[in-house]
């Protein structure tokens, strides 16, 4: 059974994990912190396999606890539940130690199987290398290809 600790500021989250994790066998929450203040003492006294980190108001918040995630609790998978997946807000949770994005939109009964699915291994994920755009220092970044582009890059291919 793999512990999982759940980091919100916003209980219809918690609740939408439980219910997920009903469908998802091998999961317990061993809690569910508020997100608007350190998690360092739960992260610490449980040590989690997983942390699943929700989207909040506050982004620096998010930011802060993927970096006391990892700081506490180094050897857990790390993952966000965002509401955002544009590559800058992936960009910035994989640089806090996020190991994994997951949307916000995703239904509970499929985020439960994709969680038993990364817990076991079977999912491959990478952070993204680089962004779209030259951002400052002159790096390259790439974007991911959405729209009308995809169907232009599909034909290129």
């Amino acid at each position: 059974m793999k512990s999982l600790l759940v980091i919100a500021d916003d209980q219809l989250v918690v609740r939408s994990v439980r219910f997920a994790l009903r469908h998802a066998a091998g999961f317990r929450v061993v809690a569910t912190v508020d997100g608007r203040a350190s998690a360092r003492p739960e992260l610490s006294r449980l040590r989690p396999e997983i942390v699943l980190v929700n989207d909040m108001c506050q982004r620096t918040n998010v930011l802060a606890r993927i970096r006391e995630s990892g700081e506490e609790a180094p050897d857990a998978l790390v993952v966000l539940l965002s509401g955002r997946m544009d590559a800058a807000s992936s960009d910035d949770a994989f640089e806090a130690g996020a190991h994994v994005v997951i949307a916000q939109s995703m239904h509970p009964v499929a985020l439960g199987t994709l969680l038993q699915e990364l817990a076991r291994g079977n999912v491959v994920q990478a952070p993204r290398v680089a962004r779209a755009h030259t951002g400052a220092g002159g790096v390259r970044r790439l974007r991911p290809v959405a729209g009308h582009e995809a169907s232009a890059a599909r034909t290129s291919a």
